[in-house]
């Protein structure tokens, strides 16, 4: 049984133990958004299963531990060659090393910042003008659960990039963001925010990965701003430690005519949540929502969506498609809604999950909010095992039966891995595929 009040007691002491880290920084204006934070927590409240929005994912493992601040500087003790294996190889553009939530210079490489894109830590954008901290101090952000309070309140670094007008980004960006376990029980609180100027275009992929395999708590917020004529795609790959908790906010706005992607492929951690918010504010605005999610053991993930048509003349597709075995257990909801006089809205949403033991188990909830009369708006989910006419025509070519299943696996998981177009992050997710194949889907039952 979840104890709000003592679990709002734990933050509010962990906050004061942050805070006299600070020193001379608890002054600065950006600081009282932290306290503004913190005090909204219990505003906000910890969710429980008797919430409609968390009624299928249960928090008592996460809130049953204390979770303490990362080591400062905990990053410098970590050598280039321990981080080259995390990292994309060949990857064509920068690559941002963030490890136990600190940026990491050593680390990193391929960072250019000039008049066409600004790439910065974020903590180094609060230390040159701590006053200029509207990323940090929007309201309807801040309030908007508890994990986005928490967030505000103990972010300490991320990553800002902003791309200028009519600027195209050719390369990619990668932030990695790297739990070293060199402690049990961390938490990160990382944040990433990316304004996409008029006509511009960029790529960015955001990585959680784990060096070991220890419990930790990390807890991201993702804001991306499109202008006019704005293109943005958007990858999460996360396969943290099958120990670690992992809560991600993922909030889009966007501008008349721009396109936004988002690939969202989610393979480790204990409990995972990934909530996205798209809100689609100019008229011609396109969103595309692309979920891969798998799980053994007994790992929960949990996808969360919603995609605000609030103007006329928008168009969304989503696609998320989930494999689970063992008493691996997962959560899709996926709301579209339509707000009155949003007509000529163009929707299409669809989740799919392979079963692939007796014991695993989905809970999918898609679901239409149409307050509009001209629209095209439509959803669907489907739950089953793999096709066994499909098994035995593979074997009846000379196939084994563990390969045929493997082959059926991937080409079901296929349908998004193909929205990669980054061959070196393809790769990475093909080889963590793979190694599921060997290692973890066990199919003798």
């Amino acid at each position: 049984m979840i104890n709000k009040e003592q679990i709002i007691e734990q933050f509010e002491e962990l906050f004061r133990r942050y805070e006299a880290q600070l020193n001379g920084q608890k002054e600065q204006a950006v600081h009282a958004v932290r306290r503004k934070a913190i005090e909204a927590l219990a505003e906000v409240g910890i969710p429980t299963r008797k919430d409609e929005e968390w009624r299928f994912t249960d928090l008592q493992p996460l809130f049953s531990r204390s979770f303490d601040l990362p080591v400062k500087e905990s990053g410098q003790a970590v050598t280039a060659g321990q981080v080259q294996p995390f990292l994309y190889v060949d990857f064509p553009g920068p690559q941002l090393v963030f490890v136990d939530g600190q940026f990491a210079p050593h680390l990193s490489t391929n960072i250019k910042d000039n008049a066409e894109v600004v790439i910065r830590p974020l903590a180094q954008m609060l230390k040159e003008n701590p006053d200029g901290f509207d990323f940090m101090a929007d309201e309807a952000i801040l309030k908007n659960n508890t994990f986005t309070a928490l967030n505000t309140a103990f972010t300490q670094d991320g990553v800002f990039i902003e791309v200028a007008d009519r600027v195209v980004l050719q390369s990619p960006i990668n932030i990695l963001y790297l739990s070293s376990g060199k402690a049990t029980g961390v938490a990160q609180n990382v944040r990433t925010v990316v304004r996409v100027g008029k006509n511009a275009q960029v790529r960015v992929i955001e990585t959680f990965l784990s060096m070991e395999q220890t419990e930790h708590f990390t807890n991201t917020l993702t804001l991306l701003q499109l202008d006019e004529n704005a293109h943005a795609v958007h990858n999460k790959v996360q396969n943290e430690s099958q120990a670690a908790f992992h809560m991600g906010n993922i909030f889009v706005r966007q501008q008349a005519n721009s396109h936004f992607v988002s690939n969202n492929l989610a393979f480790g951690g204990k409990l995972v949540r990934t909530n996205i918010l798209v809100t689609l504010q100019g008229e011609g605005g396109e969103a595309q929502l692309n979920g891969l999610y798998m799980g053994n053991d007994a790992q929960h993930i949990d996808n969360n969506t919603l995609i605000d048509h609030a103007v006329s003349n928008c168009s969304s597709r989503e696609l998320y498609q989930g494999i689970l075995n063992d008493t691996a257990t997962a959560v899709f909801s996926g709301k579209i809604l339509v707000r009155p006089g949003a007509q000529k809205t163009d929707a299409d949403q669809s989740n799919n999950c392979l079963l692939l033991s007796d014991e695993a188990r989905i809970d999918t909830k898609p679901q239409l909010e149409i307050y509009a009369d001209d629209v095209r708006c439509t959803h669907g989910a489907t739950v089953g095992q793999l096709d066994a006419d499909a098994i035995f025509y593979l074997r009846s070519r000379g196939i084994s039966e563990q390969r045929a299943k493997n082959l059926l696996i991937y080409s079901f998981a296929e349908r998004i891995i193909d929205q990669m177009k980054v061959e070196s992050v393809r790769e990475f997710v093909d080889a963590i595929i793979l190694q599921r194949f060997k290692e973890n889907m066990n199919f003798s039952k």
